[in-house]
């Protein structure tokens, strides 16, 4: 009888921070005694044609073993590179999830007298993100993020089932029905449509997974393109369509309408979608824009052959204007529970200080090697030999939803956060700078309790001043 894994991650993604179960059995028995004929269970994780673990352990009570490799998945997966928020500012459009996902592969066999023998390995590639789950997610429910097409029509056209959701912890979403300003003709009233308030300044991406379930038409595969609608007012300004190919950043096709089946890399997308990531925004007319998934669609007569309606809910960015009452904003950037960016501004009230440390020795007045005792007035006494300057700073938010509290409380307990800081000097602006935390609860605010309510963030700059000795 040969070792079985019976039990895995999920299909078709799971995610790396929670856990990630690999149950075996069929260790071999001795027919006569009953007892195990094998020292060990053998569970061996592959990633990429290497070996990456090598897992013992003896049979439970019923002749099974349970191993949680998620500690071992977390060390291959990363936070996005780190000018992710640059994409499409600076360079393609889209990135690929090469640092926020890992592929691997199990083996399973038994050991036996110091020697392994492997039984058990299967072809099938496994895919984690960097997100994380509740303890009790298993299995991993990915069904809400993968969008479900068929075919129909009498030219076997791609047929858009249900939307699915990016990879965003945004709460503030509202129906298409509740928009009475300018808004694409196939955004159904039942639609949800997540709400960005942004400035013109402003980098933001969004993140989504890059295949389909369901039966949908051969070459309708993956993200074939993003869409964007820019509107002023009632007033549609333009359409923009980039390509999900290999050569703006994506794939996995090379060329339109090639219908290849996404693998890592290219299994989780970011789009860049902020003011100053949109390359062809328009920063005088527009008052507003989506931002849609498009399948691959034989029935389409454009070319290249898209859907009308979207893979993914639909992003709007409202952009708004200065307010000569509020602060510069400061942008975060966050890494969200999927693995992936989430955004935010903050706009009321900002402080800024620098706090010093500084390490001192007492100097002699007089100099005792020179020819005779003698004091400069000006000389030091007690001198500087290093400091550690840190820069620290609070800023508040405006007043705040319920459903924007929620979506804070993801910024506060975020291991790795960026500030853009709207009034940094010329090109600076544009920059993220990494911080670190210094708020170190989160106190949850709703309006029942709360009433109007704002939120204060406290942190520092990652990197301290250089200073001089004295």
């Amino acid at each position: 009888m040969a070792v079985t894994i019976i039990q895995t991650p999920n299909l078709p993604f799971d995610q790396a921070y929670g856990a990630n179960p690999i149950t075996l059995e069929g260790i071999p028995v001795n027919p006569v005694t009953g007892i195990t004929a094998a020292d060990k269970y053998v569970l061996q994780i592959w990633r990429s044609g290497n070996l990456i673990a090598d897992f013992r352990q003896s049979s439970n009570e019923v002749g099974k073993a349970i191993f949680d490799i998620q500690q071992t998945l977390q060390n291959f997966v990363a936070p996005s590179a780190y000018n992710i928020e640059e994409t499409g500012y600076f360079g393609n459009e889209i990135r690929n999830s090469a640092e926020e996902s890992t592929p691997f592969q199990l083996k399973a066999g038994y050991e036996l007298n110091g020697g392994v023998i492997i039984n058990s390995e299967p072809a099938q590639v496994f895919l984690d993100f960097g997100g994380t789950k509740a303890y009790y997610e298993v299995p991993y429910n990915a069904t809400p993020y993968i969008p479900l097409l068929s075919t129909g029509g009498t030219g076997g056209c791609t047929i858009i089932d249900e939307q699915a959701q990016p990879f965003t912890d945004m709460q503030n979403f509202r129906l298409a029905g509740s928009i009475t300003d300018g808004k694409p003709n196939w955004l159904l009233n039942s639609m949800r449509v997540y709400d960005h308030y942004v400035t013109v300044n402003d980098m933001t991406t969004i993140s989504y997974y890059n295949g389909v379930r369901g039966t949908g038409p051969l070459l309708a595969k993956s993200i074939e393109a993003f869409e964007f609608y820019q509107y002023s007012g009632n007033t549609l300004l333009t359409q923009d369509v980039y390509l999900n190919i290999q050569s703006t950043g994506g794939g996995p096709n090379t060329t339109p309408g090639q219908g290849l089946i996404p693998v890592y890399p290219v299994s989780g997308l970011t789009l860049g979608t902020g003011p100053k990531n949109f390359q062809d925004f328009d920063s005088i007319n527009c008052t507003h824009y989506y931002v849609s998934t498009l399948a691959n669609d034989p029935c389409s007569e454009d070319y290249p052959s898209l859907t009308d309606d979207s893979m993914h809910y639909v992003h709007r960015f409202n952009i708004i204007g200065s307010n000569c009452l509020d602060f510069p904003e400061y942008q975060f950037s966050w890494l969200n529970s999927f693995g992936f960016r989430d955004y935010y501004s903050f706009s009321k009230r900002k402080d800024r200080r620098v706090s010093i440390k500084r390490n001192e020795f007492l100097k002699e007045a007089a100099d005792y090697a020179s020819g005779s005792y003698s004091v400069n007035q000006s000389q030091r006494g007690t001198t500087v030999y290093s400091q550690e300057l840190q820069q620290e700073f609070s800023a508040f938010t405006d007043y705040l939803s319920d459903e924007d509290a929620l979506f804070l409380e993801k910024l506060f307990i975020s291991a790795d956060v960026k500030v853009r800081f709207d009034d940094a000097p010329g090109s600076q602006r544009y920059k993220w700078v990494p911080v670190s935390l210094l708020s170190s609860a989160y106190e949850e605010k709703t309006y029942r309790k709360n009433k109007l309510f704002q939120y204060e963030i406290r942190f520092k700059i990652a990197h301290n001043i250089k200073s001089q000795r004295g």
